[in-house]
């Protein structure tokens, strides 16, 4: 029994192995089912957008800063105590100009242009006074000239008398003194002639000096009147009322709002377009570089608003290309900050500003610069979903898919632009806007006809009620 055990257990598994590769084998025998072939579409479907022509240019749009056109800082010229600090003088007011913002204790000043007026008044008075001594020693050198030529004739007489010994000797002798005191009389007059001249220039120059020191006093006088030199806002008051403020203190900082500026800056090919871009007859040279006179719009974007000012691309700021991020940075003029426009969502233009509007450009906001240029090219833009990531542009020509690679120009508004003749598109191609699995150049393809939405079939009432 032992060893019919054993040689069942060494049968068993081998019967059931032999079972199983005998059903196998019945299976394998059935016959393959039947393959039906599939047809190959003829060209693969895509959906295509036309090429089209961009004949108004270029618009580039830069990120902007307003910042100011200038910041004036006024200080005390004239050292004083603060009398008056007026209620225009504080930050964040709108002042015009001419407006008064200090005023400076004038008595000391006031003092001294009435000193100044009597020095002045008593060099007039002396100069009449030596006038009036001038007339009269004119007057006194004309008696004595007349004097002198009466002794001359009588010394002359007695002289044709003497040689006749018609008179003595003595009296000859009197007429000659008298001549010399004559003489003498009228050498002394023409000497104070001289010298009352010379007072009387010593005394001109005394008065011209106090006249320049009255106008200095003058002038001294009206600087203690401190008054906005610009329309503008207050964004900096350094003094109060009753301090004392020596020559130079700062006292007060004014920003400039008759125009405004935006910072921005430009890539290099951004600059070569606009330095291309620039009409026939345009500034050229080395003002070119320097002076742009390119127009700008401003627009500034809060929430579902959009306002813009017109600008002009003014100048480059500095000598040259940033280091950092090798870009030009340029300003933009904005001659007239309050001349706001607004937009409403499709970028027209409404009639007049919403409640809470911006009333002006204000120094921070973060703003898009737009620049249209010029293009000497022929340029043409598609879609920008048409543009691979990789770069490629997928054309269809001819019913087959031709692959380029061209360099964009700008991309911009949902479109990129492209160089017509250096891209090789062409007005009027279609380009690939749909995805495809395994693209190839000269691959067929299609393009794809959408069809017609059906309109809506609406339920028929029943029992009174409409079906929804």
């Amino acid at each position: 029994m032992k060893m019919v055990r054993a040689i069942l257990g060494w049968l068993a598994p081998l019967l059931i192995l032999a079972c199983g590769v005998g059903g196998f084998m019945l299976l394998g025998r059935q016959a393959p089912p039947e393959r039906r072939s599939v047809e190959q579409p003829a060209a693969t479907l895509v959906r295509t957008a036309e090429v089209v022509t961009e004949e108004n240019g270029l618009t580039l749009r830069l990120d902007g800063v307003v910042v100011p056109l200038r910041e004036v800082t006024l200080a005390a010229e004239v050292p004083g105590r603060v009398r008056n600090k007026t209620a225009a003088c504080e930050a964040g007011r709108f002042v015009e100009k001419g407006t008064l913002l200090f005023e400076i204790d004038p008595r000391d000043y006031e003092l001294d242009v009435s000193r100044l007026e009597r020095e002045v008044t008593q060099a007039r008075l002396a100069i009449e006074e030596v006038d009036e001594e001038i007339a009269q020693n004119a007057t006194a050198v004309d008696l004595a000239q007349r004097q002198l030529d009466l002794a001359r004739r009588e010394v002359r007489r007695l002289d044709v008398l003497k040689a006749g010994r018609i008179v003595t000797e003595t009296e000859h002798d009197r007429a000659m003194r008298d001549e010399l005191a004559a003489t003498t009389s009228l050498t002394n007059l023409e000497g104070q002639a001289r010298v009352f001249r010379k007072r009387r220039n010593r005394l001109e120059e005394a008065r011209a000096l106090a006249a320049t020191m009255l106008d200095k006093a003058r002038l001294d006088l009206a600087r203690t009147r401190i008054e906005a030199p610009v329309d503008g806002i207050i964004v900096d008051d350094k003094v109060e009322q009753d301090s004392f403020v020596a020559k130079g203190n700062p006292l007060v900082t004014i920003e400039d709002t008759r125009a405004a500026e935006v910072r921005t800056t430009l890539q290099m090919d951004e600059v070569t377009r606009v330095w291309g871009g620039r009409r026939n007859g345009e500034t050229g040279g080395r003002e070119a570089h320097a002076q742009l006179d390119t127009p700008a719009t401003v627009v500034f974007t809060v929430g579902d608003s959009a306002y813009e000012w017109k600008g002009v691309l003014s100048r480059q700021e500095g000598r040259g290309l940033d280091e950092k991020t090798r870009t030009l940075p340029c300003r933009v003029l904005v001659a007239e900050p309050r001349a706001v426009t607004a937009l409403d969502r499709y970028g027209a233009p409404l009639p007049q500003l919403p409640a809470g509007a911006p009333q002006s450009l204000l120094r921070g906001m973060f703003v898009e610069v737009r620049i249209h240029v010029d293009s000497p090219e022929h340029l043409v833009s598609i879609p920008e979903e048409a543009q691979r990531p990789s770069g490629d542009v997928w054309v269809m020509r001819d019913g087959r898919l031709r692959v380029l690679s061209p360099r964009p120009v700008l991309v911009a508004d949902g479109r990129v632009v492209f160089d017509s003749i250096t891209s090789g598109l062409v007005p009027g191609d279609r380009v690939v806007t749909s995805q495809l699995s395994d693209p190839r150049d000269g691959m067929e393809i299609v393009e794809a006809t959408a069809p017609r939405p059906e309109p809506p079939v609406m339920a028929e009432a029943t029992d009174g009620k409409d079906a929804t």
